[in-house]
């Protein structure tokens, strides 16, 4: 089955899965809300039994490090297949490496597979470029995230989620990576031009121990950025709105972590929590305050709704793939901020009646 039919089936069914928490269907919907909650929604009785079938809500890291693993490699190589469409080297074609890849399926240059000589990598630059920054907008997304798991949040030795959602959790961000670099896949052509150069100027070189041709000396570093000019007016506007949402959440996220540390300032203040440190009280929450948290009880959902929102535009909106790994987002935070408004408005008698769940005003 083609990659990209594959991806538009599973994010289809995970939006069907959103759609069903939202619906009256009884204990159906009930059991698919019950797989999102996480963290203070599915707390633990105590550190020594907790619920059946749920692991540490700290186990969240493994998401990052994982998506971290792919999306560097998918960059790496679609940054390479990039440089080589706007500076292509000219030598890297040697009757071996020819026979080498007819041999692993590449086809041959006469053989209609869209590399006929390297001049024909040129027509390519554009969709390979637009990857590369979808996929380096991904990496910063899930760099920061791996930072604030291991030295922002710490996560209370209560707090549980569902092992599907764990098992979902691993899957996500490979295959969000995967959805972004595949975004070009209808071009056939472009398809057939980034397998040839995998395997003509990437894996046959590695596995003949010596290094690939693919940069090229000649080019300078100015060059290099002058090549970037070429990006559309929406992927500028994408990665504006994606470093929107970017910033606006590592805000929020050093907000809720202040919460629940002894001291530390957020850039809108310094709070300090002396009981922090009473192991009686260590699981304790509070009211966020501060940032986007004045309009809505989930500013981070809201800003991870933001930056998703960046690469719909950065794709152009035309890739459906990417339009369902949006409507998944939106669609698994909302159900997850209704239950933490609700969660909040129970706990806290003064909780501030203006806000909402995850829009302003509105939701």
């Amino acid at each position: 089955m083609d990659v990209t039919v594959l991806l538009r089936c599973g994010w289809g069914l995970a939006v069907i899965s959103c759609i069903v928490e939202f619906l009256p269907l009884g204990r159906l919907s009930e059991v698919a809300r019950d797989f999102s909650r996480r963290g203070k929604l599915k707390l633990s009785p105590s550190p020594e039994k907790p619920p059946r079938f749920t692991v540490p809500q700290s186990w969240f890291i493994h998401f990052y490090v994982l998506g971290t693993m792919v999306n560097t490699a998918l960059l790496l190589v679609v940054l390479l297949f990039a440089y080589a469409c706007t500076f292509p080297v000219s030598t890297w074609e040697s009757p071996f490496s020819i026979m080498m890849a007819q041999m692993g399926g590449g086809g041959s240059v006469d053989a209609g597979d869209g590399v006929t000589s390297v001049s024909d990598l040129n027509e390519h630059q554009f969709p390979a470029w637009s990857t590369v920054l979808l996929l380096a907008m991904m990496e910063l997304q899930i760099f920061r995230r791996l930072y604030e798991c291991s030295h922002v949040f710490s996560y209370s030795s209560l707090a549980r989620m569902h092992l599907a959602a764990y098992v979902v959790g691993l899957i996500f961000y490979p295959a969000a990576s995967m959805t972004l670099f595949t975004q070009h896949f209808q071009d056939k052509q472009y398809v057939s031009a980034l397998r040839t150069f995998v395997l003509r100027r990437l894996a046959l070189p590695c596995l003949h121990h010596s290094l690939p041709s693919v940069l090229n000396p000649q080019i300078s570093l100015l060059e290099y950025m002058k090549s970037m000019r070429g990006l559309q007016w929406f992927q500028w506007v994408g990665l504006a709105v994606f470093f929107l949402g970017w910033t606006q959440q590592y805000r929020c996220h050093m907000l809720l972590a202040s919460l629940r540390s002894k001291k530390a300032h957020t850039g809108i203040h310094g709070i300090e929590k002396p009981f922090s440190q009473d192991k009686r009280k260590a699981d304790r929450y509070e009211i966020p305050r501060g940032s986007w948290f004045e309009w809505v009880s989930c500013a981070h959902y809201l800003a991870e709704i933001v930056l998703y929102a960046g690469f719909v535009i950065g794709c152009g909106g035309t890739n459906l793939n990417i339009w369902l790994l949006f409507a998944w987002v939106v669609g698994n935070l909302s159900s997850t901020a209704l239950e933490t408004h609700v969660w909040y408005k129970t706990k806290f008698e003064d909780y501030p009646e203006s806000r909402r769940a995850l829009l302003p005003y509105i939701f």
